[in-house]
């Protein structure tokens, strides 16, 4: 048995097991001191407690026993197969809540974390507001520069047929004022 294996990681990625006889026969789910637990079958489960000593090399994708599939059936756990899934339930649960136990206490107990959390709320705020007004800004802008100011006309010129085209929409006014009332309440 190779004594660099990490039992935890093969566990944890379910790795396939493969007997010496290039015989698929599960995933490991779990171990204890001295054996692999090794579950089989979708449907119908079968649950072998494999000796670590019966272990031969872990290729990187799956890890390979030195018995063969016959010999596997011998450690077949047929009494304790609701026992050994209920047993691997219960450790990855009490796992979990330890972990969340402690992020809550964390959070609860940390009243610097509630401050930095609404010092960043306020600052998001502000930030959110000050986009709001400088858009506000430079729409008024684009709205004075798109106006006509007639500086370049001379709209009081009676010999002159005079029209004012709206750059927006291309609707023809008369008069410059029709144009900026047009302006100001469709743009």
């Amino acid at each position: 048995m190779s004594t660099s294996i990490d039992w935890t990681e093969l566990i944890k990625d379910r790795k396939g097991v493969i007997t010496k006889d290039n015989q698929s026969c599960g995933n490991i789910i779990g171990d204890d001191e001295e054996n692999i637990i090794i579950e089989d079958g979708a449907v119908h489960q079968h649950f072998y407690r494999v000796p670590k000593s019966g272990v031969g090399v872990y290729n990187g994708a799956e890890l390979t026993l030195n018995i063969s599939y016959d010999e596997l059936k011998t450690y077949e756990d047929k009494a304790n197969d609701k026992g050994i899934l209920e047993s691997i339930t219960g450790t990855i649960k009490d796992k979990t809540k330890s972990v969340k136990e402690k992020t809550v206490d964390k959070i609860d107990g940390d009243d610097d974390y509630k401050e930095r959390d609404r010092k960043r709320f306020d600052q998001d705020t502000q930030t959110s507001i000050d986009t709001n007004n400088r858009d506000r800004e430079n729409r008024g802008k684009e709205l004075n520069r798109n106006i006509d100011s007639g500086e370049k006309s001379n709209e009081g010129s009676t010999n002159i047929a005079s029209s004012f085209t709206c750059e927006r929409c291309n609707t023809k006014f008369m008069s410059r004022q029709e144009l900026k009332e047009h302006f100001s309440s469709q743009h």
